[in-house]
């Protein structure tokens, strides 16, 4: 084992206890209070947030900046009414990593002297509050990728893309949570804990950005940055019933964050938001590139966020009812099926998708998480003397069962590039203007029971982008019966063990208030088209006024 020194569980505790003694005793919940309420209910039935606090939290990012540009509220009164609802979503969640409501307050002060001074804001996200995803450099504090052995590791600089919105006037308020080395999609590790999903506390927030996944869903914050390499941004977004994007590799700045694998190129992953709105992951992508960051980042592409994209007046659209590997739980088909209907019913055209080539791009990524076969994973876990989570112990005991050379590396390189090309011509043939999808084969998932990540996985090995709507919750209805898996038994050892964890009569119960969400897929580098889409599909499966309450309440 590593050096001799602090046990990993008082390092754990020490981080722990870190966190918790920055919530003012004010803003704690009572016992009774939690064990008598969902956390999605809590920051209402709390009495805590005042009615004033209630509704500005309430807000989509783009309608609460112009509150704050017109004066309705002032950066100080917006960023507090965050801090104390990301206080209630910890207490009940446990989706923090970095307090800092002092630091938060203090720039939401020196915005506020700004405005009164120039009259105006400083930049496109004056006096937002926007939380962060751990392993994302922020100045000052720690960025540990959940690992014991980097619980001390100080962020030199900002990351770029915090750095950006920080001269936009954004104020950040959080930092969230992400599970031990990242590779997960649940939100577990021993310095932090796990993660809980608010609509839910038996079900998992997802990962790896589910720190995120929960306080959003809580509206702790408005507006989160989070990083994708294999769905950590569309997994959380789904399970937690939020909206996500997981923009082109080289689109957003990426540089300035902690994590094993630096330098690997066979798979990359991407920085992106998460929001309660669609209008707010375009604000995000506006803020991120208006300040040239290519200049300073030289792996980006010089490409300008476009305000100007056009709209057709009908969808062409490819719907995934499965990968061929494993089918999805049946209240995923049901959000799929309705979505279908609605969509045919709004005059868009819907094809069925041929996934056949999706096995051997997901198998294809698999494989480039884990070239080294799980070394530097074993070398840091034991550099902090601490053990394997459960769901990475099973990553690495199922997909890092041995080194590649070079040359194997070279190859998978080179099968993957003949495997976009054939997807890229399939895309052209069919002439599909989007495709929509499972995000995953369950909703949230019951802790510890994440084994899939193929529908997620295989967008970034296409280097296609990406979105999270939510679009539904899990029903009484949604049983095998009445959505059946039509792939046969014995198909995979992954569909058997999914079929296994969606019981006929208890699954509905088994996942009960899970929200669902479906992925809307577009073109590569097409992030403003596929934004539009998703407008026009929202448009056609939610009426505006059920929009309004996916704001308030993260799903319908």
């Amino acid at each position: 084992m590593g050096s001799i020194g602090p046990s990993w569980q008082d390092v754990a505790a020490k981080r722990r206890n870190d966190i918790n003694r920055k919530i003012p005793q004010s803003w704690l919940l009572s016992t009774e209070t939690v064990k008598n309420h969902r956390p999605v209910d809590l920051p209402r039935q709390s009495g805590l947030l005042s009615p004033d606090e209630l509704y500005l939290t309430e807000l989509s990012a783009v309608t609460l900046l112009a509150a704050i540009c017109d004066r309705k509220y002032s950066s100080v009164q917006v960023t507090r009414a965050f801090c104390k609802r990301a206080a209630i979503a910890h207490q009940v969640t446990n989706c923090l990593a970095e307090v800092l409501f002092d630091e938060a307050l203090a720039q939401a002060e020196e915005l506020d002297n700004y405005m009164d001074t120039h009259g105006k804001p400083m930049g496109m996200l004056h006096g937002l509050p926007v939380s962060v995803k751990e392993h994302i450099f922020v100045k000052g504090t720690t960025a540990t990728a959940g690992l014991i052995a980097w619980a001390d590791q100080l962020s030199p600089d900002d990351a770029l893309i915090v750095r950006t919105f920080r001269d936009q006037g954004a104020v950040f308020h959080v930092k969230t949570t992400n599970p031990q080395t990242l590779m997960a999609c649940e939100t577990d590790s021993n310095l932090f804990g796990r993660t809980l999903n608010p609509h839910n506390p038996k079900l998992s927030s997802g990962g790896s950005t589910g720190g995120e996944g929960a306080l959003i869903a809580m509206h702790g914050s408005p507006l989160g940055i989070g990083t994708d390499i294999g769905g950590s941004i569309r997994t959380p977004s789904a399970f937690c019933g939020i909206y996500g994007l997981k923009p082109s590799v080289a689109r957003l700045p990426h540089s300035g964050l902690a994590g094993l694998h630096d330098g690997m190129m066979n798979v990359v992953g991407a920085v992106g938001p998460m929001a309660t709105a669609l209008d707010d992951l375009d604000l995000f992508c506006a803020a991120a590139l208006a300040q040239r960051p290519w200049d300073h980042e030289p792996s980006l592409i010089e490409l300008p966020w476009k305000k100007d994209v056009q709209r057709p007046a009908k969808l062409k659209i490819g719907v995934v009812w499965n990968d061929g590997v494993v089918h999805p739980h049946p209240p995923i088909t049901r959000a799929l099926q309705e979505t279908v209907s609605s969509l045919r019913s709004a005059g868009h055209t819907v094809v069925d998708w041929d996934s056949n080539l999706h096995e051997g791009l997901i198998n294809a990524v698999n494989q480039a998480y884990f070239l080294d076969g799980g070394e530097e994973y074993h070398e840091i876990l034991e550099a902090g003397n601490e053990p394997e989570v459960p769901l990475l112990n099973w990553i690495l005991e199922t997909h890092a069962t041995r080194k590649y050379t070079i040359q194997e590396s070279w190859k998978l390189n080179s099968q993957s590039d003949l495997l976009r090309t054939l997807y890229a011509r399939q895309l052209n043939a069919t002439g599909v203007d989007a495709l929509i999808c499972p995000t995953a084969p369950s909703v949230a998932s019951v802790h510890n029971e994440t084994r899939y990540w193929g529908y997620t996985s295989v967008f970034n090995a296409l280097d296609l982008p990406a979105i999270i709507i939510p679009v539904s919750t899990v029903k009484s209805t949604d049983t095998w019966d009445n959505h059946p898996n039509t792939l046969p038994i014995g198909i995979s050892t992954t569909n058997d063990t999914y079929r296994a964890l969606y019981p006929e009569t208890e699954g509905p119960a088994r996942y009960s208030n899970a929200p669902v969400g479906i992925q809307i897929v577009g073109r590569r580098l097409q992030e403003e088209k596929l934004l539009m889409m998703a407008r026009t599909i929202e448009q056609a499966i939610r009426p505006p006024h059920q929009r309004t309450a996916v704001a308030k309440n993260g799903l319908t």
